[in-house]
């Protein structure tokens, strides 16, 4: 079942072939990864005002605010939506990042879903989150 009107943005810490192959695999929802919207390379801090402003919700496993320019309040204080991926995946093949996204990109919808405003989650490896 699609998730009506759920956009998701995924980030360059995430592959761009894996998001592809989630969007047209299980059109669960609209899916697009950064370098799609033409931003490969764009500053942290325009291409994440942008993606708030086209409500698109986050996917990303940069957790680090010195290089992402925005804290946690920045990012609410924007209304974006962001779901942090954990530190499990630094530590993660590009295999098992493939299989952590098929396993658990409905888990990913499901709390986006039952959430309205901004907000920032910080997910961890069995997919259960931390609101920030």
């Amino acid at each position: 079942m699609a998730a009506r009107g759920v956009k998701l943005l995924f980030d360059e810490n995430i592959s761009q072939r894996h998001v592809s192959f989630l969007a047209q695999e299980s059109r669960l929802a609209e899916m697009q990864h950064l370098t799609s919207r033409g931003w490969r390379g764009t500053p942290d801090v325009v291409w994440i005002r942008l993606a708030a402003q086209q409500g698109f919700v986050i996917i990303t496993g940069d957790r680090n605010e010195r290089t992402r320019g925005y804290t946690v309040q920045d990012m609410k204080g924007l209304g974006a939506q962001v779901v942090l991926l954990g530190g499990f995946w630094d530590h993660m093949s590009r295999w098992e990042r493939a299989k952590w996204l098929v396993s658990n990109i409905e888990k990913v919808l499901a709390v986006v879903q039952r959430t309205s405003g901004a907000f920032v989650y910080l997910m961890d490896r069995y997919a259960r989150v931390k609101h920030l």
